[in-house]
Protein backbone atom coordinates (compact mmCIF):
# COMPACT_ATOMS: atom_id res chain seq x y z
CA UNK A 1 0.00 0.00 0.00
CA UNK A 2 2.79 2.61 0.76
CA UNK A 3 4.35 1.94 -3.20
CA UNK A 4 0.94 2.45 -3.94
CA UNK A 5 0.99 5.63 -2.29
CA UNK A 6 4.35 6.92 -3.88
CA UNK A 7 3.72 6.20 -7.22
CA UNK A 8 0.33 7.70 -7.09
CA UNK A 9 2.18 10.64 -5.52
CA UNK A 10 5.07 10.96 -8.05
CA UNK A 11 2.77 10.47 -11.36
CA UNK A 12 0.20 13.52 -9.68
CA UNK A 13 3.97 15.49 -9.31
CA UNK A 14 5.08 14.56 -13.03
CA UNK A 15 1.52 15.90 -14.37
CA UNK A 16 1.49 19.35 -12.78
CA UNK A 17 5.56 19.49 -13.35
CA UNK A 18 4.57 19.62 -16.43
CA UNK A 19 3.70 23.01 -18.27
CA UNK A 20 2.71 22.48 -21.64
CA UNK A 21 0.38 25.80 -22.27
CA UNK A 22 1.28 26.95 -19.20
CA UNK A 23 1.93 30.15 -21.15
CA UNK A 24 -1.21 30.44 -22.62
CA UNK A 25 -3.01 29.93 -19.56
CA UNK A 26 -1.18 32.63 -17.73
CA UNK A 27 -1.93 35.14 -20.91
CA UNK A 28 -5.15 34.32 -20.87
CA UNK A 29 -5.85 34.72 -17.08
CA UNK A 30 -4.09 37.37 -16.32
CA UNK A 31 -2.90 39.42 -19.38
CA UNK A 32 -6.61 39.60 -21.12
CA UNK A 33 -8.01 41.30 -18.54
CA UNK A 34 -5.55 44.08 -18.00
CA UNK A 35 -5.77 44.35 -21.78
CA UNK A 36 -9.49 45.51 -22.19
CA UNK A 37 -9.10 48.94 -20.03
CA UNK A 38 -6.80 49.92 -22.47
CA UNK A 39 -9.20 49.07 -25.43
CA UNK A 40 -11.91 51.14 -23.40
CA UNK A 41 -9.73 54.04 -22.82
CA UNK A 42 -8.24 53.85 -26.62
CA UNK A 43 -11.79 53.75 -28.14
CA UNK A 44 -13.29 56.51 -26.09
CA UNK A 45 -10.32 58.40 -26.51
CA UNK A 46 -10.61 58.31 -30.11
CA UNK A 47 -13.49 59.13 -30.45
CA UNK A 48 -13.43 62.55 -28.80
CA UNK A 49 -10.07 62.80 -30.79
CA UNK A 50 -12.13 63.37 -33.53
CA UNK A 51 -14.50 65.23 -32.16
CA UNK A 52 -12.19 67.56 -31.16
CA UNK A 53 -10.78 67.85 -35.09
CA UNK A 54 -14.30 68.37 -36.56
CA UNK A 55 -14.95 70.88 -33.94
CA UNK A 56 -11.98 72.28 -34.69
CA UNK A 57 -12.18 72.61 -38.87
CA UNK A 58 -15.81 73.23 -38.29
CA UNK A 59 -14.76 76.64 -36.47
CA UNK A 60 -12.56 77.64 -38.57
CA UNK A 61 -14.93 77.41 -41.45
CA UNK A 62 -17.92 79.09 -39.75
CA UNK A 63 -15.59 82.04 -39.05
CA UNK A 64 -14.41 82.15 -42.68
CA UNK A 65 -18.30 81.92 -43.64
CA UNK A 66 -18.65 84.58 -41.17
CA UNK A 67 -16.01 87.12 -42.24
CA UNK A 68 -16.79 87.22 -45.85
CA UNK A 69 -20.25 88.35 -45.11
CA UNK A 70 -21.82 91.81 -46.48
CA UNK A 71 -22.85 92.93 -43.01
CA UNK A 72 -23.49 91.04 -39.27
CA UNK A 73 -27.16 90.41 -39.65
CA UNK A 74 -26.61 88.35 -42.98
CA UNK A 75 -23.07 86.82 -41.25
CA UNK A 76 -25.13 85.78 -38.13
CA UNK A 77 -27.64 84.01 -40.12
CA UNK A 78 -25.10 82.15 -42.89
CA UNK A 79 -22.74 81.22 -40.52
CA UNK A 80 -25.67 79.56 -38.48
CA UNK A 81 -26.60 77.63 -41.50
CA UNK A 82 -22.84 76.76 -41.98
CA UNK A 83 -22.47 75.28 -38.78
CA UNK A 84 -25.16 73.13 -39.21
CA UNK A 85 -24.39 71.81 -42.91
CA UNK A 86 -20.67 71.46 -41.45
CA UNK A 87 -21.81 69.27 -38.85
CA UNK A 88 -24.78 67.15 -40.89
CA UNK A 89 -21.30 67.14 -43.43
CA UNK A 90 -19.22 65.79 -40.81
CA UNK A 91 -22.01 62.97 -39.58
CA UNK A 92 -22.46 64.40 -36.10
CA UNK A 93 -25.37 62.80 -34.44
CA UNK A 94 -28.40 64.43 -34.37
CA UNK A 95 -27.91 65.02 -30.17
CA UNK A 96 -24.62 66.75 -30.79
CA UNK A 97 -26.31 68.96 -33.51
CA UNK A 98 -28.70 69.63 -31.25
CA UNK A 99 -25.95 70.66 -28.54
CA UNK A 100 -24.02 72.90 -31.20
CA UNK A 101 -23.39 76.08 -29.64
CA UNK A 102 -20.92 79.19 -31.20
CA UNK A 103 -20.13 82.26 -29.88
CA UNK A 104 -18.51 85.42 -31.00
CA UNK A 105 -15.90 87.47 -28.99
CA UNK A 106 -15.60 91.10 -31.32
CA UNK A 107 -12.93 93.73 -30.56
CA UNK A 108 -15.33 96.15 -32.47
CA UNK A 109 -19.08 96.50 -32.49
CA UNK A 110 -20.69 95.99 -35.04
CA UNK A 111 -18.14 92.94 -35.64
CA UNK A 112 -17.23 93.47 -39.41
CA UNK A 113 -15.19 96.20 -38.37
CA UNK A 114 -12.24 97.42 -40.50
CA UNK A 115 -8.40 96.09 -38.28
CA UNK A 116 -11.12 94.21 -35.95
CA UNK A 117 -10.90 90.55 -34.35
CA UNK A 118 -13.52 88.14 -34.10
CA UNK A 119 -13.39 85.15 -32.28
CA UNK A 120 -15.24 82.16 -32.66
CA UNK A 121 -15.49 79.73 -30.21
CA UNK A 122 -18.12 76.04 -30.98
CA UNK A 123 -18.88 73.82 -28.41
CA UNK A 124 -20.79 70.63 -28.48
CA UNK A 125 -21.34 67.63 -26.31
CA UNK A 126 -19.86 64.29 -27.48
CA UNK A 127 -22.37 61.44 -27.51
CA UNK A 128 -19.77 58.72 -26.45
CA UNK A 129 -18.39 60.18 -23.34
CA UNK A 130 -20.70 63.02 -22.60
CA UNK A 131 -17.85 65.33 -22.53
CA UNK A 132 -17.95 69.12 -23.65
CA UNK A 133 -15.81 69.05 -27.30
CA UNK A 134 -14.98 73.01 -27.88
CA UNK A 135 -12.84 74.39 -30.71
CA UNK A 136 -11.88 78.45 -31.17
CA UNK A 137 -10.67 79.97 -34.40
CA UNK A 138 -9.62 83.85 -34.72
CA UNK A 139 -9.74 86.35 -37.77
CA UNK A 140 -8.31 89.61 -37.78
CA UNK A 141 -10.08 92.12 -40.30
CA UNK A 142 -8.37 94.34 -43.16
CA UNK A 143 -8.07 97.98 -42.26
CA UNK A 144 -8.95 98.60 -45.64
CA UNK A 145 -12.08 96.83 -45.21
Amino acid sequence: MNWKVTRLGSRLRACFSQEDGGAIVEFVALAIPLFIPIFIYLNSFSSVSANEQIARSMAREVLRVYVISENDGAAQEISGRAAQLLARQWKLSDTEVASLRTTMDCSHFPCLTANGRIKLTLSFIDDETQRKVSASAQEHLSPWL
